[in-house]
């Protein structure tokens, strides 16, 4: 089945592998088979191996980037190697000696770089089941070829609509107030180029602005007796404010 030219974003919650800052090379995942996303879609092992042999990094046209964020303005380096194992798409990358690249090594050896990302195509799938008869977390479409054109890591989140912001679990909330200490600690200890710590700064901001909205509304997440909330989020995303406007 050949389907419409669309291109697609696709992402996985998986960090750098693999940090060499001194040789500025970086390993990591840009696609997980045989896991059902929120689009009810489930990526089978060897749905990049024509792709990868056609335009990947040791073929004769080599064509697939890697970037940071999906801006095609901002390539992070060379792909040296992009194969298939039996979790996923696996990538390894020189990363350039440009400011970009030096912020990216510093970022990812940081932690700060927790998703990566795929720009694509399908070319072929296999519908599995119909929509209205899916149950959650079953898979609806099988990808079983895809057109790679880039594979990016990210400074913040995928894109995913069914995935909203809004934390709906302890959990949740005590990611979004680790990953905001993450961000101010690099901040402020970092020499990274002013415009990838502005950049940093907007996400610090924006997941200020949701637990200081949550506290405004009298949101209250809920919690088992035996784990209450310990942290203030107005408190906590007040602070973070207050450094970035200062």
């Amino acid at each position: 089945m050949i389907m419409a030219a669309i291109y697609n974003y696709k992402t996985l919650g998986f960090a750098v592998k693999d940090v060499d800052a001194a040789s500025r090379r970086v390993k990591g995942y840009f696609s997980a088979f045989d896991k059902t996303d929120s689009y009810g879609d489930v990526v089978r092992k060897g749905a990049y191996a024509k792709t990868i042999q056609e335009q990947g990094p040791n073929s004769k046209r080599p064509r697939i980037k890697h970037l940071m964020n999906h801006d095609v303005n901002k390539p992070l380096g060379k792909l040296n190697t992009l194969t298939e194992d039996d979790y996923g798409l696996l990538y390894e990358s020189t990363i350039g000696t440009h400011a970009l690249g030096d912020d990216f090594l510093k970022m990812a050896d940081s932690g700060l770089i927790t998703e990566h990302s795929i720009g694509y195509t399908v070319v072929k799938q296999n519908q599995l089941k119909d929509w209205k008869d899916a149950k959650e977390g079953e898979a609806i479409w099988e990808l079983v070829e895809l057109k790679l054109y880039e594979g990016s890591s990210l400074t913040g989140w995928g894109v995913n609509q069914f995935t909203p912001l809004l934390p709906k679990s302890v959990e949740d909330a005590n990611k979004v107030e680790q990953r905001m200490k993450a961000l101010e600690a690099f901040c402020r200890n970092s020499d990274a180029t002013d415009e990838t710590i502005e950049l940093l700064l907007i996400e610090a901001k924006q997941l200020s602005q949701l637990l200081i909205d949550l506290t405004a509304k009298d949101v209250t997440v809920p919690a088992p007796a035996t784990q209450p909330i310990a942290t203030d989020w107005a408190k906590v995303a007040m602070a973070i404010q207050l450094l970035y406007t200062s």
